[in-house]
């Protein structure tokens, strides 16, 4: 009896320490459980940190690499006016000559590559009379060819509105033509309310403010209309085509095709016609390579034959003193951009516009 009653004690005090040390193991699970999460989220936290701390080293020095790249740009100005003038010691051979020869003859410098440490610069240099400038663009005619090429058809009736309220925001009266825009009877009944400017656009997003005017119409997209029965149509827009700066002439040695398009007289194989005829010398062999820009409007007439020369010698030129500079540091995924317009004459440069990006 008493045997067995010792039997059954020593089971309880075997079950009761099994059971503490279940208990005990539970709690040191969970412990250590706890401890690789806590290690964990300072392991991540570290890493996120580190991911955040590359990223902004990164951005700094893009920064720096578009910045440095507006320098370089300015150089290559520079040197492109010591070869027009023949007073230069560059060579065919020399780093920056291709460059600086495309400006001196009135060409765009477009995707120029320049490495510098672990990340890498690419420079666009583009005379700004390669577009037109919006606020010389006075009479109907001129902005429904501008129209016409960003997609904006005389059959959307857009034209109208478009154009006479864009001539009532820049003339000086506050008369509304019929399809326009003043103050009084547009503007000050929005919400916010606001003046018509009365006077040249600063910048060719200022068309925005304008009656009728809506980002579709300058970067492109697809442009709902107010018929239930058409299907949204997709649009290209005009703001490649326009600028604030020049004396609205357009550089035929620079423009883009589309801007070629919304001179008078020049058609779409016209305008092929002259790119082909302005660059043929870049698809020359040899170091040297022959220059084939216009050198003059005469120049243009001659080679380019089927123009009117009096309607289209007012609206173009083959120079420029105002370039936009577009120059994008990128180090990995990371990039910057700076966009500014210069103005040069001669040696001395000034900037006219800096946006960063």
């Amino acid at each position: 009896m008493n045997g067995n009653r010792t039997t059954e004690l020593m089971g309880r005090r075997r079950g009761a320490a099994a059971a503490r040390d279940g208990s005990a193991l539970i709690v040191v699970v969970w412990v250590v459980s706890l401890l690789a999460m806590v290690v964990s989220s300072f392991a991540f936290e570290a890493f996120v940190e580190a991911k955040i701390t590359t990223y902004y080293r990164n951005r700094l020095k893009t920064q720096c690499l578009a910045r440095s790249g507006v320098e370089i740009a300015k150089m290559l100005m520079t040197r492109s006016d010591e070869l027009t003038r023949k007073q230069t010691d560059m060579t065919e051979k020399s780093r920056w000559y291709s460059a600086a020869k495309n400006l001196s003859d009135g060409l765009a410098v477009c995707g120029l590559t320049e490495p510098l440490g672990d990340g890498a610069i690419v420079m666009d240099i583009v005379p700004e009379p390669a577009r037109r400038n919006v606020n010389l663009l006075r009479s109907e005619d001129d902005w429904e060819r501008v129209l016409a090429v960003g997609d904006i058809t005389e059959d959307l009736g857009l034209w109208p509105v478009l154009i006479e309220s864009f001539l009532d925001w820049t003339d000086a009266d506050s008369t509304p033509r019929r399809d326009g825009a003043e103050t009084d009877d547009h503007y000050a009944t929005l919400t916010p309310p606001y003046r018509v400017k009365n006077g040249p656009l600063d910048t060719v997003e200022e068309l925005l403010l304008i009656r009728g005017w809506k980002p579709v119409l300058l970067f492109g997209g697809v442009l709902n209309t107010a018929r239930k029965d058409e299907e949204p149509i997709r649009i290209s827009g005009i703001g490649d085509l326009l600028t604030t700066y020049g004396d609205g002439k357009v550089n035929v040695n620079a423009a883009s095709r589309r801007a070629l398009m919304t001179l008078p007289g020049i058609d779409d194989a016209t305008a092929d016609f002259i790119i082909a005829e302005r660059e043929a010398g870049q698809e020359a062999e040899g170091a040297e390579k022959p220059d084939t820009s216009f050198q003059s409007v005469s120049d243009f007439f001659a080679r380019v034959p089927g123009l009117e020369g009096a309607t289209l010698t007012p609206h173009i030129t083959t120079g420029s003193k105002i370039f936009r500079i577009t120059s994008v540091g990128t180090v990995g995924a990371v990039k910057n951009t700076v966009s500014c317009i210069v103005s040069r004459d001669g040696k001395n440069m000034k900037i006219l516009r800096w946006r960063e990006e």
